[in-house]
């Protein structure tokens, strides 16, 4: 579905301006904290937390893990920087049962077994929780089994070192293994983690659950060259950190500020007038608006290919079309969400990676990671509908329509705008 008969339109709708409105606002407690005063947790939040995905052999969604994002506090650092992390998760875990958890997957959750023998656990459980925790000694695992009996549900990794810890396998509901073990003889449902190919995954039970980018195949796990890096941490900056993060980004990296402004002032950026400098840019677009130039910048590169153009107009096409289709009725959970995942759904070919490691490495959404995983879901579809209005697949596209209960002429008419509008960042890119 291509046209050259429309002029380039003004991206609005559904488009680069996509997004709900951004207040200012002063952060003046820490998660979970009673008081009366406005606070805007789900922020810190989305700033803090990221829910990494758990597979079954076949590939589904069935489980998250509540995490950190970005960086956590290794084994070996000292014990006040990994409370430190673990004191976060569990301010964010609060606040997160306290306002509902709307997922009905099961959430693991990560604790040290000093957590155990407080009051957190029974505290703030719900039953779609499942504890993971380092059973180290006897006195360990009675303090878990006896949790347990009073209704929590725990996954328990067992040392190795401790014979009584080791012979407790069959009295839990799950268990967490890794790959170079020998999978254990027991009910638990087992959770493993550093399966990396067929051949590993082949010996486990059916039921188990899985950690790990082997779901989204056997690629390289790490960018393959500094470009490829610094790509990335474009990425991640554009979509989670303030836009004083990203004028640091362009001061320490100023070989890629002249194609950032390139992009912000065509039309894509949808400038008055043009911007002297990067740093100019980043003031006259405002916060929605830079992260997604720097978002397009970091799937072009600096000095973009043939493909690395292709990657980045294709992903603003979709992003554009998405965000339209979703305003115009088209379930979803909101248009910048629809518009995120259409603007990452080439970035694992753009940067070389697996989805899996790319979900991990920037911290993704629940609602983003079963999209770009292929896993069922509103924002799902909608991406399997710019696929097909991308291969003129009438009968699919027909098929979508009558689900969404959407014109057909409304859908082909936003990928067209879509198209056209994305056409301009080639131009850019050149």
């Amino acid at each position: 579905m291509t046209s050259d008969a429309f002029p380039p339109p003004h991206i609005v709708g559904g488009g680069i301006n996509t997004g709900e409105s951004e207040q200012p606002v002063a952060i003046t407690q820490m998660l979970g904290a009673d008081s009366s005063a406005p606070v805007r947790e789900e922020a810190l939040r989305e700033r803090f937390l990221s829910f990494d995905p758990l597979f079954d052999a076949s590939s589904r969604l069935v489980a998250h893990e509540l995490v950190l994002r970005g960086r956590t506090a290794p084994d070996a650092a000292p014990d006040e920087l990994r409370q430190m992390d673990e004191d976060m998760l569990l301010t964010g875990l609060y606040s997160l049962t306290r306002d509902g958890l709307s997922d009905e997957l099961p959430l693991l959750i990560r604790i040290s077994a000093g957590v155990l023998f407080s009051d957190i656990p029974r505290e703030i459980n719900r039953p779609q929780l499942i504890w993971c925790v380092h059973l180290a000694s006897p006195r360990d695992l009675a303090r878990a089994l006896a949790l347990q009996d009073a209704g929590l549900d725990f996954c328990p990794t067992l040392d190795r070192g401790d014979a009584v810890v080791q012979d407790s396998a069959s009295a839990w509901h799950y268990l967490a293994c890794h790959a170079d073990q020998v999978p254990p003889k027991t009910a638990a449902r087992l959770i493993v983690e550093g399966v990396r190919n067929a051949h590993a995954l082949a010996r486990w039970p059916a039921d188990s659950w899985f950690r790990g980018s082997f779901f989204s195949g056997d690629t390289q796990a790490e960018p393959k060259s500094h470009d490829l890096a610094m790509q990335l941490d474009l990425l991640a900056i554009a979509l989670r950190e303030p836009v004083e993060t990203l004028a640091q980004f362009f001061r320490l990296n100023p070989n890629m500020a002249p194609r950032f402004l390139a992009i912000a002032n065509s039309p894509v950026g949808g400038l008055s007038r043009p911007a002297e400098s990067a740093a100019h840019a980043l003031v006259m677009l405002g916060a929605p608006r830079a992260r997604r130039v720097a978002a397009l910048l970091a799937l072009a590169g600096g000095a973009p290919g043939e493909a690395s153009r292709h990657y980045a107009v294709t992903a603003l096409t979709r992003a554009l079309f998405m965000g339209k289709i979703t305003r115009l009725g088209a379930p979803a959970e909101s248009a910048a969400a629809a518009f995120e995942i259409g603007l990452l759904s080439t970035a694992a070919h753009a940067l070389s990676l697996p989805v899996e490691t790319l979900i991990r490495k920037l911290g993704l959404s629940a609602t983003s990671a079963r999209a770009l995983s292929a896993h069922p879901s509103a924002e799902g579809r909608l991406l399997q509908l710019a696929f097909a209005c991308e291969s003129d697949d009438a009968d699919t596209l027909a098929r979508f329509a009558g689900q969404l209960g959407l014109p057909l002429h409304q859908i082909s008419v936003a990928y067209l705008d879509a198209l056209v509008a994305a056409s301009a960042l080639d131009a850019a890119l050149h």
